[in-house]
This record gives C-alpha cells, structure tokens and sequence, in this order.
C-alpha cells in the first residue's frame, strides 16, 4: 500500500508551473495519486522544510534542474474518497511559479515522462482544469 494513501491528516504537497522561454514543464505522473496524467512537478513536503525550498528539492529530484521560485501562485486542496467514504488521500498543495536556471531535463523513476511544451500547445496534453488553472495565473506573473 501506497505510505500516502488513507492518511490520518492533510499532507502539505508543492509545485511548480516552471517555464523556460515560452513553454511550461510538464511531467507524466508515475505514481498515484493520478499516475499516469500529466501535470507540474512537484511532491511532498519533508518536516521543517520551508515551501520553496521544498519545491526546489522536488523539482531538482523529479527534473534534474534547478530553477528560481518566483512566487506562490494558488494553494489547493485534492481529496480523493473511496466508494465507501474513507478519505483514500488528501493533500493541501501550494503551486508556485518559477523560472528555469540550469541543468538537463530528465526524469527520475516519480515521472513516466517529463518535457517542455510551449504555452500555446497544452492542449496536446491532458491536463486537469486545476493545472491549466495554474499555468495560466502563472503566466499573468511577471
């Protein structure tokens, strides 16, 4: 069983709408919850780890990159419950937007994928409305 899953309280998560020129990074999730989707990279955040230090830790450990957090663009919450009610994960997330500064795109064994895409071509790509949303309010940042 996934160590995530069925959690007793909210896990605090981040991530980050990372651009590169005009285009956004996005990862293929490898592992639940939704694996399998694209979205931004990101992941749990470890005990006493401020948010953008852990957003730069996920994004270096899933990517190979680093980058430069910019600011905080939405916190959301995602619940997801089974037939019978129990609460099967639940994660408080805080997106950020950030910029690209160095290192060779790879992708650790969290993502199946990971690869730039310019703004204009997300809709080649599943996304979710929440992750759309993001990019988008990131864009808006300078």
């Amino acid at each position: 069983m996934n160590p995530r899953s069925y959690p007793k309280e909210p896990l605090l998560g981040v991530g980050a709408a990372v651009f590169k020129d005009d285009s956004v990074l996005l990862i293929k999730r490898g592992h639940p919850p939704l694996s399998g989707t694209w979205s931004l990279p990101g992941g749990g955040v470890k005990p006493f780890e401020n948010l953008k230090e852990a957003v730069i830790r996920e994004v270096k450990e899933e990517c190979g990159i680093d980058i430069e957090v910019i600011d905080l663009i939405k916190e959301f919450e995602y619940i997801e419950r089974e037939d019978d009610g129990r609460v099967k994960y639940h994660y408080i997330v805080f997106d950020f937007k950030a910029l690209y500064k160095s290192g060779d795109l790879i992708y650790s064994s969290d993502a199946l994928d990971a690869r730039w895409v310019h703004v204009n071509k997300l809709s080649g790509y599943e996304l979710s409305r929440a992750v759309i949303d993001v990019i988008q309010e990131a864009v808006k940042i300078n």
